[in-house]
């Protein structure tokens, strides 16, 4: 019997801690107001003291009530006149703790200004909570809430964000004006300190909880005395939107974070590296086109205070922690590029990698000034100036081009077999012409002179036709007769010209003034337009030479002698160096493609 008392007992004290817990938990869920957001804001309006603190109380909203904050408006439509002339103050200080926000419907508080900060504590609900047109004078805070989905749109939020430590689906702000002030100082949290050159505009903490999409779309960074920080520490995310934003007055930082599904940097503008040390992102759902940080990198912020380390910066070169680390920074975004096929974004994020590495060799060569190190150092350099560390073929292609051209107007002044133009030449070609103004002898004696060996060569072969016409077959004949013709045609043609364009007709001396005018400029512009002929043939052959070294052809002997054959050999050692690093860089690109 006492035995079954004892067991009665045991079983009525576990019945009523169950009682007492399930009370517990359920008091947990229940609160002891609920009020509409009219009601709500109308409290805020109406509160003469400092601070109003609402504190385990539902919001709601209320079809009969909540007119005023209906979701007609679209949240990207600009505010109209109406929205401006119907905007009410709120004064105090705001403190929303442990409430549920509107969880039933979109709803849209708007038309609001907040003097002071309004702070949300360990709150929960809101399904789709819009703040349209709204001004916070002294900034907003989210803390330990678990929160559904918060848009700020055409708002402006004056002084800092604070998320500590929330559980959200989605923050996004949407047209909104962000601004910083150094002259009201916010040390309600410990942030910031006097005399700073810095204050954070958005500061993210998260370490368990979780904001699974946050957003800034089309707002404006208000240009300030101090430097605006954005400041996303240890926060896990699952999307990740930037678009339209100019940061080019502010600092993006991202250390510690990570991006699950989606990062998208869209239409953005930087003048401050990109803080990511230690940032993890998603590698084929990423949307960040490289050259909107092309001019600034990837850097690592240890000290808002200082200047940020980047692929610049001799502190960074010479501490081998941070060197990994943004080299591992700048790998990832290689990586991640070169798995969506963005190969221009590749190359510029590679380029810059490589010039990290350059300037590492620089610093190893200043430690150690060996002949290795040396080589090491110029070589980077080398291939930078060259191809850009081989991410850029055309521009190898080109360099090698005036090469070529450099080493063509160095032969340009040396003899070559290829023209025999040299002294002699010229020399010949100007007793001719003495000869010519002082003689009565006409052009076309010159030219006959010139070819009379010739001539008599095509005679003889018209003779020996005719007396072997029948002891060879008539194919045979009638094949040599246009080699005939075409010979004594061409040359007949050639004292054609030269009789019909003879201007001298008799001695120089012989001529009067008028027709000597005449003829001497008729000479001077064809001497003229001769030389010219003679420096582009010249030009064509250093130009053949000068490719043919270059490219390391060897298709007999080089038709020049002295210094300029030495010269011809440098250039073939060049050309095989420098086409060989083209070959690799352009196999290199297409591989990738």
């Amino acid at each position: 019997m006492n035995r079954i008392n004892k067991a009665t007992k045991i079983i009525f004290l576990i019945l009523l801690c169950n009682v007492a817990l399930s009370t517990h938990l359920f008091s947990q869920n229940t609160y002891k107001r609920k009020i509409s957001i009219s009601e709500w804001v109308k409290e805020m309006e109406k509160c003469k003291d400092e601070a109003y603190e609402l504190e385990d109380t539902e919001i709601f909203y209320d079809a009969t009530q909540d007119s005023l904050y209906a979701p007609m408006l679209s949240r990207y439509t600009k505010p109209t006149d109406k929205d401006k002339k119907s905007v009410k103050t709120i004064l105090p200080t705001i403190a929303i703790k442990n409430c549920k926000l509107p969880n039933n419907k979109t709803c849209q508080v708007r038309n609001l200004i907040f003097q002071n900060n309004i702070t949300f504590y360990y709150c929960e609900g809101a399904s789709q909570l819009i703040f349209y047109n709204c001004t916070f004078k002294q900034g907003l805070d989210f803390m330990h809430s678990n929160l559904g989905t918060i848009e700020f749109s055409y708002c402006s939020i004056l002084q800092r964000t604070v998320v500590l430590e929330l559980q959200i689906s989605v923050l996004l702000f949407s047209n909104c004006s962000l601004y910083t002030d150094h002259r009201i100082i916010q040390k309600r949290y410990g942030f910031e300190e006097e005399n700073q050159t810095y204050q954070f505009l958005f500061r993210i903490s998260q370490n368990e909880k979780k904001i699974n999409s946050f957003a800034l779309y089309n707002c404006k960074i208000l240009p300030t005395e101090v430097m605006p920080i954005l400041y996303f520490k240890g926060g896990k995310y699952d999307v990740i939107h930037f678009q339209g934003i100019d940061f080019s007055n502010s600092i993006l930082d991202f250390t510690a974070c990570s991006v699950k599904e989606n990062l998208t940097v869209r239409n953005c503008k930087f003048k401050q590296p990109f803080g990511m040390h230690q940032f993890n992102l998603p590698k084929d759902n990423t949307s960040f086109n490289w050259c909107q940080i092309d001019s600034v990198g990837l850097g690592l912020y240890r000290n808002y205070e200082q200047a940020p380390l980047t692929h610049k910066t001799d502190t960074l070169i010479s501490n081998i922690y941070y060197f990994n680390e943004l080299n591992n920074s700048y790998r990832k975004f290689y990586s991640m590029y070169r798995t969506q096929g963005d190969m221009e974004s590749a190359n510029a994020c590679y380029k810059q990698l490589k010039d990290m590495e350059t300037a590492k060799y620089h610093h190893l060569y200043q430690l150690d000034r060996s002949t290795n190190k040396w080589f090491n150092w110029r070589f980077n350099q080398f291939l930078k100036y060259f191809s850009e560390y081989g991410t850029n073929p055309v521009q190898s292609l080109i360099i090698s081009m005036w090469v070529i051209l450099i080493f063509a107007a160095v032969y340009f002044f040396f003899y070559s077999d290829w023209d025999g133009i040299n002294r002699a030449f010229l020399i010949k070609k100007h007793r001719t012409i003495m000869q010519y103004f002082s003689s009565e002898q006409r052009l076309e004696d010159f030219y006959t002179e010139n070819y009379i060996e010739e001539f008599k060569t095509f005679a003889e072969y018209k003779k020996e036709m005719k007396e072997n016409k029948a002891l060879v077959p008539l194919f045979i004949v009638l094949l040599g007769k246009p080699l005939y013709l075409f010979s004594v045609i061409k040359y007949k043609l050639v004292s054609f010209i030269y009789r019909r364009t003879e201007l001298l007709q008799g001695r120089w001396i012989d001529l009067k003034s008028a027709r000597k005018v005449f003829v001497g400029l008729t000479v001077v512009i064809s001497v003229l337009i001769y030389l010219i002929y003679l420096g582009i043939i010249r030009a064509l052959n250093s130009i053949t030479l000068s490719i043919n070294s270059f490219s390391t052809l060897g298709f007999g002997a080089i038709p020049v002698k002295g210094a300029s054959r030495y010269i011809t050999i440098i250039e073939g050692f060049l050309g095989w160096f420098l086409l060989s690093i083209f070959s690799v860089s352009l196999i290199s690109q297409m591989i990738q493609n």
